[in-house]
C-alpha cells in the first residue's frame, strides 16, 4: 500500500514540467517512502478486527490520510532546484482533509468486502481501490494547487540532461511499481493457495479438538503402553481424575471387569475396535459404563487407543427397575408368579439330577375377602403387605416366598425333610393367626396351607402347583387355619367341590335348600327353650347334602349372603307360624356367616325381615362365631345395633376361636355356646372338663347364659348340670328334625306339660 501511494505520487510528479532544473535528494525520497509504508501499515492494522467500530475507522483514516500527506510533502522537500517552495495554508489543509475523508470511505469498503469473493464483492473491492487512488490523487493535486515555486534567477538547464533525468526516473518508478504489483499479486495468490490448505488442516485439527473437548461422552486417549493418557473434560468429570493411566483405570473396576478392560485394550492395540460394559467405583459412586475402544492409526501403525466411555448408570437402573417389576409383585414386593414359576422349573431340574425333594406350599388367607368387603380394598392391601412381611420373616432364607395374586401366596423349599416342612407350615399358621393392627383396627385372619412334593405329587411345575392348590382347599374344608399334605384321594374331593359350586346357584333358584331344626332344652327340666335352624340341601341326584359339603363353597363364591338371608327369613316365618298354631313361644337360633354379618346394611336387613314375618325380636337369636369378628371394632358396633333392636346374640363354637377375651366383656351378648369338641369325651378327658367348667364360670361372671351343644350321654348332661350350665342340645334329646317333625315334637311336649 505504501509503495503504491509513493509510486502514484512520483508518477504524478514526473508529469509536472518546471522551467528549472530539478533533482531529488535520495535520502529524503526514502524517508517519504517510509512515511507512506508506516502510515499504511498502522491504518490497516487498526481496521483489521472482527468488528469495525467508528473509532477504529476514524483512527485508521487519520493515519492513512496523514501518511499520504506526509509522503507527498516529504517528497516535495526532496526536490533540489533554484527555487523556493511556498504553500497556501488553506489549500494545504484542504489537501490533508481530502486524503482523510476519501480514506474513510475506501477503508470502510475494504473492511466490509474483505472476505467477499463474488462478482459483486470484487466490484466493491475495485471501487475501494479507485477511491484510495482518488484519495492519493486528490490530495496530490490539491497539495500541488497549494504550492508556489519562487525562483531566485533564470538560469537554464540543458534539455538533454533534464530529459535523461526524467526518463530514468520514469523507468525507475515504472519498474519498481510493476515489480511491487507483480510481487503483491503473486503473494496474494500464494497466500490464497496455502491459506486454503492451511485452513483445511487447521479446520480438521479444530474439528477433532472440538469433538474431543466438547463431547458429552468421556473420551480418554492412551498411548500404546497405556502409561500416558489425555482426558477430555467429560472424562475428568466422570472419573474425578485429571490423569488416569490405564492401570489406575483398571484398579477402579472389579477384578473381572479389570481383566475385561485389559483384554479389550490389547485387542484395540492390535487394531481391533471393541465395545463392552463395565462398572467402575469412583470416590462418590458406582458408575455403569459402556466402553468403546478405538485404535488410532499413524502411517498404518497403531499409535494409541481412544476409550470412549458413556455413562449408562441411569439406563441400567431403569432396566433393573423394569426387570424387578417384571418379576416382583407391585404391592408386597415379593417375587411374583412369573418369578416363582421359573425358579420352580430350575429347582425341579436340579432335583432331577441331584435326587432331592422339592416342596411347594400354597397359602390362602382365610376370610381375607371379608376385609375387602367390609373395610375396603385399602385395608385389604395393607393387610396383604403386613402378611407378606410376616411370611417372609418366617421363611427367611429357608425358601422362596411369592405372591401369586389376590390373597394367595406360594412357598418353595428344596432339599429339606418332610418333618422340617411340617414345622414350617405350623409356624406359618401360628404367625398369621396373630392379630393385625391396621389403621386402628385389630383384624384376625388365618391361613390355609396345601403342600405338594416333587416327585411324588407331580413331576413338573404345573402338576406340583395344581396338587398344592388341591391340598390347600382340603385344609380350608377341614376347618381352615391348618395345613394339609396332598393325597391322591383329594382329586375326587376337588371334583366334588367343582360340582357343588356349579350346582349351588341352581339349588337356591329351584328351592332345593331346606331347613332342619334341632331343639335346645333347659338343662334342669328338659323343657324346649329354642330351636337351632340348620340348613340342608335336598339334591335331586345326591339326596340330602350336609352343610359341611357346601357351606365353604358358598362362602368362597359369595352365595352365602343370599343363602343366609333365605335362612333368616324362612326361620322367622316358621317360628311365627308355630306361635300362630298355639305352640309355646320359643326363640329360633340362626347361624350367621362372617361375610353376611359384616355387610353394612345387615342390621337393617334383620329389622326388615322381622317386620315382614311379624316375629318379635326377642324370639330371634343370631349365632356368630369368634372368627366372624375379624374386625373387632366394627363387630362391636353391629352387635350393639342388634342388641338395641331386641335380638338375642350368642357366640357359637366358643373356645375354638382366637379373639381377645378383653373384648368379650364389652360385647352385648346373651349367651355362650360351648363347642361340641369340648363336650365330647369329657368323661375321658380331664382337660375338656376343665375347659367346660372354666367357660361356664367365666360366662356367669360376665352375666351370660351358657348352652352346650353335642350332648349325647347322661354323663355329659350330669357334668353340665353339676356346673350350672343352663341349656343344652344334642342327640341325647333330639337329632335335627324337618319342619313337620319339629311341629309334632313340640305338640307332644306341650301335651306332656299340660
Amino acid at each position: 500500500m505504501g509503495l503504491g501511494i509513493w509510486a502514484m505520487h512520483f508518477v504524478a510528479m514526473l508529469a509536472l514540467h518546471l522551467p528549472i532544473d530539478v533533482h531529488y535528494d535520495a535520502a529524503i525520497v526514502l524517508l517519504s517512502i517510509l512515511c507512506a509504508i508506516i502510515a499504511s501499515g498502522i491504518a490497516l492494522w487498526v481496521i483489521n478486527t472482527e468488528t469495525l467500530t467508528g473509532k477504529r475507522l476514524i483512527t485508521g483514516s487519520l493515519f492513512m490520510g496523514i501518511g499520504i500527506a506526509s509522503m507527498h510533502y516529504t517528497g516535495m522537500a526532496a526536490m533540489q532546484m533554484k527555487a523556493v517552495i511556498r504553500y497556501d495554508w488553506f489549500w494545504f489543509a484542504i489537501s490533508i482533509l481530502v486524503a482523510i475523508i476519501v480514506s474513510v470511505v475506501a477503508l470502510l469498503l475494504t473492511y466490509r468486502f474483505r472476505n467477499e469473493d463474488s462478482v459483486k464483492g470484487v466490484g466493491w473491492k475495485l471501487l475501494a481501490g479507485m477511491l484510495m487512488g482518488a484519495a492519493v490523487a486528490g490530495m496530490h493535486y490539491t497539495g500541488m494547487y497549494a504550492t508556489s515555486f519562487i525562483g531566485g534567477h533564470h538560469s537554464t538547464v540543458q534539455q538533454s540532461y533534464m530529459a535523461a533525468d526524467t526518463r530514468m526516473m520514469a523507468y525507475a518508478v515504472g519498474i519498481v511499481t510493476t515489480f511491487i504489483l507483480g510481487a503483491t499479486l503473486a503473494s496474494i495468490y500464494m497466500d490464497k493457495l496455502f491459506a486454503g490448505k492451511t485452513f483445511r488442516i487447521m479446520e480438521s485439527d479444530q474439528r477433532y479438538k472440538s469433538l474431543f473437548e466438547h463431547n458429552y461422552d468421556a473420551v480418554m486417549f492412551y498411548s500404546i503402553n497405556g502409561e500416558e493418557s489425555v482426558l477430555n473434560p467429560a472424562a475428568v468429570r466422570l472419573t474425578g481424575e485429571k490423569s488416569l493411566p490405564l492401570r489406575t483405570f483398571i484398579r477402579m473396576c472389579s477384578a473381572e471387569d479389570g481383566e475385561r478392560v485389559a483384554a479389550n485394550f490389547e485387542e484395540a492395540a492390535r487394531g481391533e475396535a471393541r465395545n463392552y460394559e463395565i462398572v467402575i467405583a469412583t470416590q462418590k459412586r458406582q458408575i455403569h459404563l459402556n466402553l468403546t475402544n478405538v485404535p488410532v492409526f499413524v502411517d498404518q501403525n497403531v499409535a494409541g487407543v481412544f476409550i470412549i466411555a458413556r455413562d449408562v448408570t441411569i439406563q441400567k437402573q431403569d432396566e433393573a427397575k423394569i426387570n424387578y417389576l417384571a418379576f416382583h409383585d407391585a404391592l408386597t414386593g415379593l417375587p411374583n408368579r412369573r418369578f416363582v414359576e421359573e425358579k420352580l422349573d430350575l429347582l425341579i431340574e436340579e432335583a432331577r439330577r441331584a435326587s432331592f425333594m422339592v416342596y411347594v406350599m400354597f397359602l390362602d388367607l382365610d376370610r381375607f375377602k371379608l376385609v375387602n368387603d367390609s373395610l375396603g380394598h385399602d385395608y385389604g392391601d395393607l393387610l396383604l403387605k403386613e402378611a407378606a412381611i410376616r411370611l417372609s420373616n418366617c421363611i427367611g432364607d429357608r425358601g422362596t416366598v411369592s405372591r401369586l395374586g389376590g390373597d394367595e401366596f406360594m412357598v418353595i423349599m428344596a432339599d429339606v425333610t418332610q418333618e422340617w416342612v411340617v414345622k414350617v407350615a405350623d409356624s406359618l399358621n401360628r404367625t398369621i393367626e396373630q392379630p393385625f393392627l391396621i389403621n386402628g383396627h385389630e383384624l384376625y385372619i388365618t391361613t390355609s396351607i396345601g403342600i405338594s412334593r416333587y416327585p411324588m405329587d407331580g413331576e413338573d411345575r404345573h402338576d406340583l402347583m395344581k396338587t398344592a392348590d388341591t391340598a390347600m382347599y382340603s385344609a380350608k374344608e377341614r376347618g381352615k387355619n391348618s395345613y394339609h399334605m396332598f393325597a391322591p384321594d383329594l382329586q375326587k374331593i376337588t371334583s366334588d367341590k367343582m360340582f357343588i359350586q356349579n350346582e349351588l346357584n341352581r339349588a337356591l333358584a329351584l328351592g332345593e335348600l331346606t331347613l332342619y331344626y334341632q331343639p335346645q332344652v333347659n338343662a334342669k327340666d328338659g323343657a324346649i327353650v329354642g330351636m337351632e335352624a340348620l340348613i340342608r340341601w335336598n339334591h335331586p341326584e345326591r339326596g340330602l347334602v350336609s352343610p359341611d359339603q357346601f357351606i365353604a363353597v358358598a362362602e368362597e363364591t359369595g352365595l352365602i349372603v343370599p343363602i343366609g338371608e333365605w335362612v333368616l327369613r324362612t326361620a322367622c316365618q316358621q317360628n311365627k307360624e308355630w306361635q300362630n298354631q298355639g305352640l309355646p313361644p320359643i326363640r329360633v337360633a340362626v347361624n350367621l356367616s362372617a361375610r353376611q354379618f359384616l355387610k353394612k346394611d345387615f342390621t337393617q336387613m334383620v329389622a326388615s325381615t322381622l317386620e315382614a314375618t311379624g316375629l318379635s325380636p326377642q324370639y330371634l337369636e343370631l349365632e356368630i362365631t369368634e372368627s366372624t369378628m375379624i374386625d373387632v371394632h366394627r363387630a362391636s358396633n353391629t352387635l350393639a345395633e342388634l342388641k338395641q333392636l331386641g335380638v338375642h346374640i350368642a357366640i357359637d363354637d366358643f373356645g375354638t376361636g382366637y379373639s381377645s377375651l378383653s373384648y368379650l366383656k364389652e360385647f352385648p351378648l346373651n349367651r355362650l355356646k360351648i363347642d361340641r369338641s369340648f363336650v365330647r369325651d369329657m368323661k375321658k378327658s380331664p382337660g375338656n372338663r376343665a375347659i367346660v367348667s372354666t367357660i361356664i364360670s367365666m360366662a356367669h361372671n360376665l352375666e351370660l347364659n351358657v348352652i352346650a351343644e353335642g350332648v349325647e350321654t347322661d354323663d355329659e348332661l350330669a357334668f353340665l348340670q353339676e356346673n350350672l350350665c343352663e341349656e343344652v342340645q344334642g342327640y341325647l334329646f333330639s337329632r335335627p328334625l324337618p319342619r313337620d317333625e319339629v311341629t309334632t315334637f313340640m305338640e307332644e311336649q306341650k301335651r306332656r306339660i299340660s
